[in-house]
């Protein structure tokens, strides 16, 4: 369906490696469509307005599509790509690993509070972020409150990113992602 067509999304993002692997699971190549790169909000307008044919987005702005505007999903990433968050620090504090573990065990308590308190998590962020409960609340459901360290798949999946994303000359050079990355095994 999506031959030929303009589909929206953010370059560089992990929705971007999501349609690479959503169009080889459906025969397609990444040149067959016309990826137009466009941040959440010029998508969704763009989608509206007819300007892009598809969008490729994540939540809660994903939920919000659905419950606006009757976006219907395509395809999404679960059993085609695994999708992480990440947090990033300078690199000074990684030499102190006490500090390192005290951030992630805090990291850790308020991903529980999150999977506790769906309503009062939807709450507080739409107050921050402006967005719509009802919206946040579906993205809420749909998400996996998970912390944890660096593991060597996480590794392996980021560097399949990266080296599809330098075939499509998206990053102007091969990346090894094991080197740059922190993990308790290599801090010692």
């Amino acid at each position: 369906d999506l031959k030929g067509k303009k589909v929206a999304l953010n370059k560089g993002s992990n929705v971007h490696y999501l349609l690479v692997k959503a169009l080889e699971e459906a025969g397609l190549k990444y040149s067959d469509i016309q990826p137009t790169f466009l941040p959440p909000a010029d998508a969704r307008a763009a989608f509206e307005k007819g300007s892009v044919d598809a969008w490729v987005i994540w939540d809660p702005f994903y939920a919000a599509a659905e419950l606006k505007i009757g976006a219907k999903n395509l395809r999404d990433g679960v059993n085609l790509v695994n999708n992480y968050q990440f947090y990033l620090v300078e690199e000074s504090y990684i030499k102190n690993k006490e500090i390192i573990d005290v951030v992630f065990n805090e990291i850790k308590k308020v991903d529980e509070l999150l999977t506790k308190d769906p309503s009062g998590t939807a709450k507080t962020l739409s107050s921050i972020n402006g967005l719509d409960v009802e919206a946040l609340e579906l993205a809420h459901k749909r998400a996996v409150f998970t912390t944890q360290y660096l593991t060597p798949k996480i590794i392996q999946d980021q560097q399949e990113i990266a080296d599809t994303f330098y075939d499509l000359k998206l990053i102007p050079k091969k990346l090894d992602i094991k080197s740059v990355v922190w993990t308790p095994e290599n801090s010692k």
